[in-house]
């Protein structure tokens, strides 16, 4: 008796427990995750860190001259990084990873409405291709931010040339000297240039 009763139990959760063929219907998925503000600080912290070191592009370029604007005017499509507007306390993060690029008085031109930020442990400067040499030059060459500090460039490879252009200096004896890039060319100005990629 106790061995029929085992084989109808059996047979009973054989029933309830079998699974249909029929694909499973996932839960809908979430971008949100409700219980960041309950982790410890420590590893928040960490997260927004992650987060402030990813590699950016920051686009930069400058109108041309016109009767109302003689010096042109500087301008980007690059808007703020999101780190700045999620909380105040990824604001605080980021604002030890990022800074504003500043404006050289000796760089002519109107600097731009908005705040730029660049990463530059991480961040690529991006110069338009259709920025002229006179004001490329004057970016990269005149602004201490950028000269101490800038290690990765994106720019036209014809305007990089021409920012180091070196023309040959004939020799005492009538030949050519060996050449090596000028003080002046810019990319000896910018002491911290790592990395330069060029664009169309």
């Amino acid at each position: 008796m106790s061995e029929i009763r085992l084989v109808y139990f059996m047979y009973h959760h054989y029933q309830h427990c079998f699974l249909s063929k029929k694909p499973l219907i996932s839960p809908p998925a979430t971008e949100s995750f409700t219980l960041f503000p309950l982790l410890p600080q420590e590893l928040r912290l960490q997260i927004w860190d992650a987060v402030a070191e990813e590699p950016n592009t920051v686009e930069l370029s400058c109108t041309p001259t016109a009767s109302y604007l003689p010096d042109g005017r500087w301008f980007s499509h690059t808007k703020p990084p999101i780190i700045f507007r999620i909380c105040s306390e990824s604001r605080a993060v980021a604002m030890a990873h990022y800074e504003v690029l500043t404006f050289s008085p000796d760089v002519v031109g109107i600097p731009c409405k908005t705040e730029l930020y660049i990463n530059f442990a991480v961040d690529t400067l991006w110069v338009c291709s259709d920025m002229h040499i006179k004001w490329a030059r004057m970016l990269l060459s005149k602004n201490d931010q950028l000269k101490e500090k800038l290690k990765f460039l994106a720019v036209n490879e014809k305007l990089w040339k021409d920012l180091n252009q070196t023309d040959l200096t004939p020799g005492h004896s009538g030949g050519v000297l060996p050449w090596l890039p000028p003080t002046t060319a810019v990319a000896c100005e910018l002491k911290a240039l790592e990395d330069v990629k060029f664009h169309s």
